[in-house]
């Protein structure tokens, strides 16, 4: 980007979470996000969700959605509790949510993740 001129700052703030498998199923294991019994039935299954799929966009869409609230609640509660501003955006929520299901993915494998090929992960 700065061979085009375009590598100033990047606003860090204007990402979202990085909408891929493991973060939804955190999210479902933490109680952020809720699938409907037919798409839960249907990841057990292991259905593979075509990219485009109103499921697949579905899940991502509400995992970014999931991690926006987080990271609006985190700021209020921030705010009441230290009366500061909150510097944490939705790339640090993803970078927490990601290794933290990596690491308890024993105690999150009854929750399935979707599958979907794509270029997209």
């Amino acid at each position: 980007m700065e061979a085009r001129g375009e590598g100033g700052i990047i606003n860090m703030d204007w990402l979202t979470m990085f909408a891929d498998y493991r973060v939804p199923q955190a999210l479902v294991f933490l109680g952020a996000l809720r699938y409907t019994d037919t798409l839960m039935q249907a990841l057990n299954k292991g259905e593979l969700l075509s990219s485009g799929d109103r499921r697949e966009v579905e899940i991502r869409g509400c995992s970014i959605w999931s991690v926006e609230l987080i990271k609006e609640r985190l700021c209020k509660l921030v705010k009441e509790r230290d009366g500061q501003t909150c510097n944490v955006n939705s790339a640090v929520i993803d970078f927490y949510l990601w290794p933290y299901a990596k690491k308890h993915h024993k105690e999150m494998a009854h929750i399935p993740i979707h599958h979907t090929r794509c270029i997209y992960y």
